[in-house]
């Protein structure tokens, strides 16, 4: 790959910090809403408010690190957002007031959210356009190796201790502080070396290019379709499906596994052809897996369907993050990244907020109607994506051409 060591390194601590995210956080909504009886419409507002305020950090953390640099961003925010996990097991341990974890929760994930761009930019800054898919799939192996591992132990865990499980994932988002502080380096040339408050105005130069504006819109709706995964299919196969937290996790450990086992060869298999066809490729297979959930009546179909909604995620999620990168000027990757990430986020919010409330207000009508719903928004993701294919440079999509710029100087490009 010719990639240096420190990608590997970050790609390991992804996994380290996605295996101690996932013995937790995945299930929180159970806990808030099977364990204190808060109802399941409450759930997803909270959670979805969450996520939104995280969308502000995700521009924040792009702008800043191309100021200060990828690697003080990325170890600011871990070492914070291990406090205020800490924070919130102590919480549940006490027995003390929910509005603890309504008050910590939200400034947690928007401390997290500034780590994502940072981390991403800072791949861009190694790798040439044409590799980033495969980059981004190597990362997304490492983070779902951790996915495989965590809810599986996470569901052992919430029989006896909820307040474990997230001291657990405290004490795990310390050690790959520690981890990325000690390893990871910034790319030469890599820093603006001038700080902007980030502002409106950086935001609108990003969304002036009406390419990259559609680009957001379509990752703004495929993310509220990707966001299923883990909280309305956790409700839903607690409150329908009738499931333990047990084969809640084991559900999650299949999603990691696939990841980890077939990213490679479904980067390889898409890698020659166009970003966008990928993309809308994945769409389909997440309308379709999440229609097969919603009719599950067993635990092995709703495995199934897990499976498929998981070969859409391999074609989506490193593909969202290679043609953002791609889309990006070098010298403001961490902006547009970051702006990427805003809508990203804010979809996410949007989709734990539709999923969950239409589970707990038309599901009681008529069982599969989210996923119908869900179903309708990936397909539209599908459409908008294909046309956007027909608006971008083959570079930008990902194709390799015979006249592909070198990588700056100081810039590893892999092989």
């Amino acid at each position: 790959m010719g990639l240096p060591p420190g990608f590997w390194i970050l790609a390991a601590a992804e996994g380290l910090m996605t295996a101690g995210y996932a013995i937790s956080f995945p299930f929180l909504a159970v806990y808030l809403s099977a364990h204190r009886g808060v109802p399941m419409a409450w759930v997803g507002l909270f959670l979805a408010s969450s996520m939104l305020v995280g969308s502000l950090a995700q521009f924040i953390g792009g702008e800043i690190s191309d100021a200060v640099g990828r690697r003080k961003v990325m170890v600011c925010a871990l070492a914070l957002r291990t406090v205020l996990i800490a924070v919130i097991a102590w919480i549940i341990y006490s027995g003390a007031g929910l509005w603890g974890v309504y008050l910590i929760h939200p400034v947690s994930v928007f401390i997290g959210s500034l780590f994502h761009p940072a981390a991403r930019s800072w791949v861009a800054d190694y790798t040439h356009p044409s590799r980033r898919m495969k980059a981004y799939g190597f990362l997304r192996m490492g983070s779902n190796a951790g996915w495989a591992l965590g809810p599986a132990l996470g569901g052992l865990l919430a029989a006896g201790s909820y307040s474990l499980m997230f001291f657990v994932t405290a004490a795990v988002f310390g050690i790959c502080t520690f981890i990325l502080a000690a390893a990871i380096k910034d790319a030469p040339g890599s820093l603006s070396g001038k700080f902007v408050r980030p502002g409106f105005s950086g935001a609108a130069s990003a969304l002036a290019n009406k390419v990259f504006l559609r680009f957001c819109i379509f990752s703004f709706t495929m993310a509220a379709v990707t966001s299923q995964l883990v909280v309305s299919s956790s409700l839903y196969s607690k409150n329908y499906l009738g499931f333990t937290e047990r084969e809640i996790g084991m559900l999650f450990s299949i999603n990691g596994i696939m990841v980890v086992v077939f990213q490679y060869f479904m980067t390889r298999a898409l890698e020659r052809g166009r970003l966008t066809s990928g993309l809308a490729i994945g769409a389909v297979l997440y309308a379709a897996g999440y229609l097969g959930f919603g009719f599950s009546v067993s635990f092995s179909e709703a495995a199934a369907a897990v499976v498929v909604v998981t070969l859409g995620e391999l074609a989506v999620s490193p593909g969202l993050q290679a043609l953002g990168a791609n889309m990006a000027p070098s010298a403001e990757k961490g902006r547009y990244l970051g702006m990427q990430g805003v809508f990203q986020q804010v979809g996410r919010s949007m989709g734990i907020f539709i999923g969950s409330n239409s589970i707990g207000l038309l599901s009681p009508v008529y069982q599969q109607a989210p996923w119908f719903i869900i179903a309708s928004i990936a397909v539209v993701s599908c459409l908008g994506f294909l046309s956007l294919g027909r608006r971008l440079t083959p570079l930008q999509d990902g194709l390799r051409g015979p006249t592909l710029a070198p990588a700056p100087e100081g810039i590893i490009s892999p092989a």
